[in-house]
């Protein structure tokens, strides 16, 4: 297989920034799980980050389709970018520490940093159905997942409701698992 330079530059940039928030993520639980740190989160919250994670290797398998593109434009760059660009915010966003000053109830501090990291999670599954048709030209039964994902993101950062929270990291779950069902199946 012999891979044109332009899309070795792509590649290495898609993986550098998904590899960035990778490591962000994986410092965060190191804190959250070392008991002698003060890093403090909802379960729900963890719950998040821990999912995050899951997605970002997703989404890492998608370099794949990057090698298979024939040739590079810079405007399918960006388009490429695009995606690990807003999971990094993404993650960037939830990792977020809650104040140390004043107690604060991690409920409602989730609830509050959710509402930006829903809009830009929910960024991120539109990007990967549009990037992934720019690419192919084809709608994927994957898709439907990233719908369902994009529709809970709107429906997650306009509740305050924890309970809402606690369903929708579930049904999050649900959905994850889902994708990588039909993945394995194709």
């Amino acid at each position: 297989m012999d891979i044109d330079l332009n899309t070795m530059l792509v590649a290495l940039m898609f993986v550098t920034i998904l590899s960035m928030g990778i490591g962000n993520i994986l410092g965060t639980m190191a804190d959250i799980f070392n008991h002698a740190t003060a890093a403090r989160r909802d379960r729900v919250h963890v719950a998040w980050i821990i999912l995050l994670l899951v997605i970002h290797f997703n989404l890492f398998w998608h370099t794949k389709a990057i090698l298979d593109v024939a040739e590079w434009s810079f405007g399918g760059f960006l388009i490429a970018m695009a995606g690990p660009v807003l999971i990094f915010l993404a993650t960037s966003i939830l990792l977020t520490n809650p104040p140390d000053e004043d107690p604060v109830d991690l409920q409602k501090f989730f609830v509050r940093l959710g509402r930006r990291f829903f809009v830009v999670f929910g960024l991120t599954q539109a990007w990967v159905i549009l990037a992934g048709y720019a690419m192919t030209r084809v709608f994927v039964v994957t898709d439907l997942v990233n719908v369902a994902f994009l529709i809970l993101a709107v429906i997650l950062a306009t509740s305050k409701a924890h309970r809402v929270q606690l369903a929708g990291v579930v049904t999050a779950w649900g959905l994850g698992l889902v994708g990588f069902a039909i993945r394995g199946l194709g």
